[in-house]
């Protein structure tokens, strides 16, 4: 695939994962009524981004990493699980913790993938830490 099929493919990919995470949080407010459906848009959105990276990456680069990453057992666990708390259980808990962790393990996988990924996230935590502890300290309360 040449660099503008990538991309494009990756924008089309990342799209839609932002539209399955979109449609699935209109449905977090009556998860009591709409596990099923939250579950499966949830999970259809972490697919796609999932989708997203491989294709910018190359697929077989991402699949070759697969069997040594425990990031990779834990997402495809989360995935299961919430499709099978949301499908067979019926429980509103453990699909929301299942597509907790599916965010979790997508957020700090993308974040691995950057360059500079976890030095970098320290990095700007840093700063942005040291900014709010300077305006917290530099003014006073007074009434």
């Amino acid at each position: 695939m040449s660099r503008r099929q990538r991309l494009v493919a990756f924008g089309a990919c990342a799209s839609f994962s932002a539209l399955c995470f979109g449609l699935s949080a209109l449905y977090a407010p009556l998860l009591l009524l709409y596990a099923r459906k939250f579950a499966l848009l949830w999970s259809l959105g972490s697919l796609f981004a999932i989708a997203a990276v491989a294709v910018l990456r190359g697929p077989s680069r991402l699949a070759a990493g697969v069997p040594t990453s425990p990031g990779a057992a834990v997402y495809l666990c989360a995935l299961t699980g919430t499709l099978y708390a949301a499908l067979s259980l019926h429980s509103t808990a453990l699909t929301a913790l299942g597509a907790a962790l599916q965010v979790a393990v997508i957020v700090g996988y993308v974040l691995s993938l950057l360059p500079g990924g976890s030095a970098g996230i320290r990095f700007v935590g840093g700063m942005a830490a040291s900014a709010i502890k300077r305006t917290v300290t530099g003014k006073s309360m007074s009434i």
